[in-house]
């Protein structure tokens, strides 16, 4: 098949996902058959309106459109096509596939486990810290970690992953040449590097609100697991679980308390019967990912010395202590205790929330 038929039919203005379904499902996926058909062929589908049917047999615009095909290639801008192998298959499985795929760095690898984790913007630090967590011990186990790059919770896995030396994926809701949230643009680097980006829209699409719930479908699509880690009742993080369901897709979610309003969304996931997560190597003996590798700090990327080795292990359930407390439990002296959280904050493995008081962050 060529290719700039399928760059020109999710290119035609006005003509969305839906419409497209449409059109390819009446000429057997071959946008050039579509190109090619006569009004009286496009009058019989559904929901097309003359305007769109117009603008199918506008040889102007499609001729506009082939040349902004050729320069995006040219300028090395990297797309796939559902009919094409590097295409992700957790994707073709879909109901709603998007049916171009825009991306920098590399794209999902189709036979490694894929699990996303995803939450809320306005996170606690508590949630933050799982978020990173999860993110270092599915990378470490071999996973490739999926997010949406948005701060507080996705952002967070994506470090975490990236922490681990392993895969990591972000999907936008704008073009993948245009960091959103522009603070994560550090992060954004590290993906590329670590992963890819990816967008179902070309390059310098602004990003607006009514994309995030299009953008979380393929999130959950290039997925076999989705955790939802912090999630208000009306976050659209749920949207994101109610994608996975449809999409056939295992959920988690991490329990919060429930005076918690930022948790309220995960404890009514797991009410209704989402999987809870409870323990990091129940959670990767489910996924059946390597246990021994995912829970395991990765001496490539951390070197503790022993009074860090120490002091580290004090801080095992993500509740803060006190500079006093670590003192008793590790019997070393405050200078050394000081020497040591100070070389643990510089590694970002604990932050000091308050004055002498520090928790873990991964």
């Amino acid at each position: 098949m060529d290719r700039k038929y399928w760059f020109w039919i999710n290119n035609i203005p006005r003509i969305g996902n839906i419409k497209i379904r449409k059109i390819l499902k009446a000429f057997g996926d071959d946008p050039e058959a579509a190109a090619h058909a006569g009004d009286k062929e496009l009058g019989c589908i559904g929901g097309l309106m003359q305007a769109d049917i117009a603008a199918i047999m506008d040889l102007n615009l499609r001729k506009r459109l082939f040349e902004e095909y050729d320069r995006r290639t040219e300028d090395g801008n990297k797309m796939v096509f559902p009919f094409e192998d590097e295409y992700p298959s957790r994707l073709k499985e879909i109901y709603d596939r998007p049916n171009v795929i825009y991306y920098k760095g590399r794209l999902p690898v189709d036979d490694i486990k894929s699990v996303a984790v995803v939450g809320s913007r306005n996170c606690s630090e508590y949630g933050r810290s799982v978020a990173m967590e999860l993110g270092r011990v599915l990378a470490s186990a071999g996973a490739q970690v999926i997010s949406g790059l948005a701060l507080g919770i996705d952002v967070a896995a994506h470090q975490g992953a990236v922490l681990a030396g392993g895969l990591t994926f972000a999907v936008l809701a704008g073009g993948v040449d245009l960091c959103y949230p522009k603070q994560n643009f550090n992060t954004y680097v590290d993906i590329i590097r670590n992963g890819g980006i990816i967008s179902e829209f070309p390059d310098n699409t602004p990003t607006r609100p009514g994309m995030f719930p299009l953008r979380n479908r393929i999130i959950s699509g290039l997925c076999d697991a989705v955790i939802i880690v912090e999630a208000g009742i009306k976050s659209g993080s749920l949207i994101t679980a109610a994608q996975a369901l449809e999409q056939n897709r295992q959920v988690y979610a991490v329990p919060g308390r429930i005076s918690d309003g930022d948790s309220e969304g995960c404890n009514h996931l797991i009410w209704q019967g989402a999987q809870i997560v409870y323990s990091y190597d129940e959670l990767l003996a489910e996924l059946n990912l390597n246990i021994s590798e995912g829970t395991k700090i990765n001496e490539k990327n951390i070197l503790l010395a022993s009074d860090e080795k120490m002091l580290y292990s004090q801080l095992l359930d993500f509740g803060p202590k006190s500079l006093e407390t670590l003192i008793k439990e590790t019997n070393m002296s405050q200078m050394q205790v000081f020497q040591a959280l100070l070389a643990l904050e510089l590694k970002g493995l604990i932050k000091e929330i308050s004055k002498n008081f520090y928790i873990r962050i991964i």
